[in-house]
């Protein structure tokens, strides 16, 4: 009797052993993450970094990359004889694709007041920063490049676009954001990929999953005054993340910073009292243009807007107060 209590005790043990294994296993292949690749290159000026979850990742981040690049072409005003060169050159260009980006432009410019405006090329022109010649412009020459700000200087009749005043045309401020979506249209097409992290410089876009549990993404917000330090994280489960703050590209002069974001009323760089925005939705597109329109509005009017689109934001003050609007699962550091 003594032998086979003895005995049971072993194979419970055995068995209680047994259990705890396939459940270690159980979890871990439930936690494993599918095959992927990952890769950092430069597109639209700024970096562009992808994680594709896939058995031919490597293959689908190529087909990325030339997206981007073949989008780039079409939107940029500073590649020669693009549609937006041409258009800027005063031709009309036919143009699907473009007329409706403009058309969705015009309309986040009638709902922010005129605060964002793509028309002000002619402004950013002058300021130049990020680039070798960046400077302050005198404040007769704003004064006039001024003049040729506004949006209803954009014609568009059917899909022919063309400008009705000496206005210049900047997609800067939307390009990234665009990249996401057709990043995005291009990851629910494909029947292979599991899921995929692609950022496109502060523009991000998430997409299915990463491993077999379906746990959410964590996307990290930088902090817009400690490099390689981070806000907190965002956690969701799909769509598209968009920052715009002044420590992107900017100059100091006589203990000033001259950033980026041009406040289309002004012609000079926005000064709401934000140093940063976060936008959160369901379109790269207005996670981007809402963002820039929010960092101008400042933080009240900055909320209002975001109100009208159904999205969330993360607006963060000159004292680094983090302000958090609508639904979404932020966790600060």
């Amino acid at each position: 009797m003594k032998n086979r209590t003895k005995v049971l005790k072993i194979s419970l043990t055995v068995f209680v052993v047994c259990i705890l294994v396939l459940s270690a296993l159980f979890v871990s292949q439930r936690n494993r993450r599918f095959d992927f690749a990952e890769k950092n290159t430069i597109a639209m000026g700024t970096v562009l970094t992808q994680k594709v979850y896939s058995e031919r990742a490597g293959q689908h981040i190529n087909h990325i990359t030339s997206l981007v690049d073949s989008l780039e072409n079409v939107i940029s005003k500073r590649i020669e004889n693009s549609p937006v060169d041409l258009i800027n050159k005063g031709e009309s260009v036919e143009s699907s694709a473009l007329a409706e980006i403009l058309g969705n432009c015009i309309s986040v410019t009638e709902k922010s007041g005129g605060a964002f405006d793509v028309t002000v090329g002619e402004v950013a022109d002058l300021w130049s920063i990020g680039e070798e010649d960046e400077r302050i412009p005198a404040a007769d020459e704003i004064s006039e490049a001024m003049q040729n700000v506004g949006s209803d200087g954009i014609i568009i009749k059917d899909d022919e676009i063309s400008l009705g005043t000496s206005c210049k045309i900047d997609l800067g401020a939307v390009g990234k954001g665009l990249a996401c979506d057709y990043i995005m249209n291009y990851l629910r097409a494909a029947d292979d990929i599991d899921g995929a992290v692609v950022s496109v410089g502060g523009s991000n876009v998430v997409y299915g999953k990463y491993n077999k549990a379906g746990d959410k993404w964590r996307v990290a917000v930088r902090h817009p005054r400690e490099e390689n330090s981070f806000l907190g994280v965002i956690t969701l489960s799909e769509g598209f993340v968009s920052t715009s703050g002044d420590y992107e590209k900017y100059f100091e002069e006589n203990g000033k910073r001259y950033h980026h974001i041009l406040d289309a009323k002004t012609g000079y760089p926005a000064e709401s009292g934000l140093i940063s925005v976060t936008v959160v939705c369901d379109n790269g597109f207005l996670s981007d243009a809402l963002s820039t329109a929010c960092f101008i509005l400042g933080e009240a009017e900055g909320k209002a807007l975001l109100e009208k689109y159904n999205a969330s934001g993360i607006f963060v003050n000159e004292n680094t107060e983090i302000s958090v609007v609508g639904e979404i699962d932020f966790e600060a550091f």
